[in-house]
Formats: structure tokens, sequence, C-alpha cells
């Protein structure tokens, strides 16, 4: 190979590492940015009613709001206590 194609190569293979890197970035925003928005992961609702389900399952008593989302439980130590069994 000679240094004008190897310069190539390399300019090449740089475009397309960035082009990976904005890719993964991107993914990983995607994967933290979901419409479900779950910040305990199984104890975070939008919906007063799916946090009642929530609590139904887990088997505490009550539900509670935090800011705009709705929680299981009576409150959030219950709630941490139930989603550790």
């Amino acid at each position: 190979m000679n240094s004008l194609s190897a310069s190539f190569y390399n300019f090449k293979m740089d475009i397309v590492l960035k082009k990976f890197k904005i890719f993964v970035y991107i993914f990983i925003l995607f994967l933290n940015f979901n419409n479900n928005s779950h910040a305990h992961m199984r104890g975070e609702f939008l919906s007063e009613e799916d946090a009642v389900n929530k609590s139904l399952e887990l088997g505490c008593e009550g539900i509670h709001k935090n800011q705009d989302k709705w929680l299981p439980c009576k409150n959030e130590k219950e709630l941490h206590r139930f989603l550790r069994k």
C-alpha cells in the first residue's frame, strides 16, 4: 500500500469510527430516556392506576406521589423494602 492510499484508508477509518461513536452515544441516550420512565426500574409510574396495580402485585398497601410520578406502597421506605424481596 503506498502512502497516499494508506492515508486515505486512515481517513476513511476515522470517519467510520466517529460515526460508530455517535451511534453508540445516541443508543445509550435512547436507553436512558425511554418512555417507560421507571426510576426504580420497577416502581415509578406515570399513572395512579399503574401504581395501584404494582402495589397489589408487591403486596404492600397504598400508593404515594413523588413529584409528577406515582409510586406503590404508602411511602418510599416501604417501597424499597418490597422491591428488595
